[in-house]
């Protein structure tokens, strides 16, 4: 028996490569969380940036705490089965009336991974509507496999480092967004074509996605990265163990923090990402 998703949410994702929306906690919740978020900015004096926008659940405890929960992690089972890592998670935030956009791409062209199983959830700390630009996904793609990619978006507005456009014809593609209220998530495959348009709204659009796996899934580079195993057990050891952080402004947290990061975008660079050093270059929009 399924734990959290419903049996019609889970032949939907085998057939779509995505489910939306699955709440997770309430929109108090989450609110509460963007209010820490933006607490650090306003106190670091501008928005997360560079490192602080990768595999943030390493450095705030306060995401730890959401990419944790039971609830949530009830979900990936259902897709995944009861071993489960956490291998990367982002900040993806748009300011009101800015250009900022993701252009489509699929998670698993620079992951560096085999087989291709993995999830992506995409948490909502703000209303993310279609007018402040949520998320899309070509219906069925997951099931094309591994795409070839172009490089025509590498713009200053693309906020995927790498500028990927998946090769595919999106004109006769069935395309479905996925709206999300502060508190609920979208899951997608990690090789569904998957995009997001400007934010046109008068707030800022905030959310966190986060990559599970199962631990069988192997690494395909020669640099290895890290991962942490959020539930059962680990009977592979692929991947370096990582530890929950103890606070934003720990020593420790920090060098571990930037340490996994560091090992995840050199692997990333080794897998084809050549630009993963814009990520280090504006703060995330």
């Amino acid at each position: 028996m399924p734990k959290l998703l419903t049996q019609e949410q889970i032949d939907q994702f085998r057939e779509q490569g995505y489910v939306s929306p699955v709440r997770i906690m309430s929109e108090q919740e989450a609110t509460l969380v963007r209010q820490k978020v933006e607490a650090f900015e306003s106190a670091q004096g501008r928005g997360l940036y560079g490192l602080q926008v990768t595999k943030c659940a390493l450095l705030f405890p306060w995401i730890y705490d959401i990419v944790s929960r039971d609830n949530l992690l009830d979900a990936v089972e259902d897709l995944i089965g009861e071993d489960i890592l956490m291998y990367q998670n982002g900040a993806w935030f748009k300011e009101p009336s800015s250009d900022a956009y993701v252009s489509w791409h699929q998670d698993s062209t620079y992951y560096g991974i085999d087989p291709l199983d993995m999830i992506t959830c995409w948490i909502a700390l703000s209303d993310a509507s279609e007018e402040s630009g949520c998320m899309q996904v070509i219906e069925g793609s997951q099931k094309l496999g591994q795409l070839p990619v172009e490089y025509t978006e590498l713009t200053p507005d693309n906020l995927l480092a790498s500028g990927q456009n998946t090769i595919l014809e999106k004109e006769t593609a069935s395309i479905a967004t996925m709206p999300l209220r502060p508190g609920e998530m979208s899951i997608h495959h990690v090789c569904t074509v998957h995009s997001s348009l400007p934010n046109r709204g008068n707030d800022r659009r905030m959310g966190f996605s986060v990559a599970y796996m199962g631990p069988h899934v192997a690494q395909t580079t020669e640099l290895k990265a890290t991962a942490m195993l959020m539930r059962g057990k680990d009977s592979f050891g692929l991947y370096e163990p990582e530890i929950p952080p103890v606070a934003a402004d720990d020593p420790g947290t920090i060098e571990r923090h930037e340490r996994a990061v560091t090992l995840y975008r050199d692997k990333a660079k080794e897998a084809g990402n050549q630009t993963a050093w814009r990520l280090n270059k504006k703060p995330a929009a």
